[in-house]
């Protein structure tokens, strides 16, 4: 009865939130607007209003699915993190650099990190925080080769196995929701990482697994062996319900997937918020819509910017299927 009470009260906070989303009309509007006030606001305001969201949303969960959404939300802090150790290492003016930065957490601690001075003096300042060990693993590399892809993949790495752990804690229907949401995504990335590293960086098979998660639901180790062993990329995409067009190159091919899978979830989100939602994935339906509204802002500011017509906009958009 009390997780009945606690899912009605995150029901009734997220359906007060669905008509803060733009409707349908106003979209076309936008759309076909030569200029509009909705894409003026920068895409770090947009992202740091869903961390917001998350966090107010957290309060009236459970504490596992609490606990779970709490880690999906240092999605934040980790893309502040790489903004912050690509500002030191190629010596970026701290506060030109902090204008880029997701309003997520103490502004004076990202301040803090800009002003650090090197990369090292970063890790040390991070001492206390989940990132140190990633960091502290990945150091010897970057000082090698001097290349912020070692410490950057350290963090994602880190973060996704560590929030494919909370995924698999979880039981029942909030379970299902979050492979249904947060699963699904993981499989993409990995998938989208495994080729990336074969195509663009032509990377040894070694070199591929070592820089893929080897737990990631449906895309977990063997499809990285696959795939480093010159699996092709419609195989793959196949076994996880991606049709790749024919007549695609692999790179195209990639852009396409990554298009789909968005579109797919998006679906997902809007069906799942027309029903009742007592299980965690209303939340992520909701948080996910948020997502879909932020990144179809800054393709419809993209696509006036370089003076793309409205139809053509609206075929880069993820709400146009």
């Amino acid at each position: 009865m009390n997780l009945l009470l606690t899912y009605a009260a995150v029901q009734g906070n997220v359906r007060a939130r669905l008509g803060r989303l733009i409707d349908r009309e106003t979209w076309a509007g936008l759309i076909e607007a030569e200029t509009s006030s909705e894409t003026d606001v920068a895409p770090q305001v947009l992202r740091g209003r869903i961390a917001a969201t998350a966090q107010a949303l957290s309060r009236y969960l459970p504490r596992a699915s609490r606990d779970l959404l709490a880690w999906y939300n240092r999605r934040f802090e980790i893309e502040n993190l790489k903004a912050v150790l690509g500002a030191v290492h190629f010596l970026l003016d701290p506060k030109l650099a902090s204008a880029s930065l997701i309003p997520f957490g103490p502004e004076r601690r990202w301040q803090t990190l800009l002003e650090a001075g090197s990369i090292g003096a970063v890790v040390d300042q991070l001492r206390a925080s989940p990132y140190a060990r990633p960091l502290e693993n990945a150091m010897e590399r970057y000082q090698q080769e001097r290349r912020l892809f070692h410490l950057e993949i350290a963090l994602d790495l880190f973060y996704f196995q560590k929030l494919v752990d909370f995924i698999e804690s979880q039981s029942g229907k909030d379970a299902a929701g979050a492979r249904r949401f947060l699963g699904r995504s993981i499989e993409v990335q990995n998938l989208l990482w495994a080729y990336r590293y074969r195509i663009y960086g032509r990377m040894t098979p070694e070199e591929i697994i070592n820089y893929t998660l080897h737990r990631a639901l449906r895309a977990g180790l063997d499809t990285v062996r696959r795939i480093a062993l010159g699996s092709p990329l419609a195989v793959e995409a196949g076994r996880l319900g991606f049709g790749v067009p024919s007549g695609l190159s692999e790179v195209e091919a990639l852009t396409e997937i990554e298009v789909l899978a968005a579109r797919e979830l998006f679906l997902r989100a809007t069906q799942a918020i027309r029903s009742p939602m007592f299980h965690l994935g209303g939340v992520l339906a909701y948080l996910w819509l948020l997502e879909c509204e932020a990144r179809d802002l800054g393709m419809l500011a993209e696509g006036k910017a370089i003076g793309l017509s409205g139809p053509e906009i609206a075929q880069r958009m993820v709400r146009a299927a």
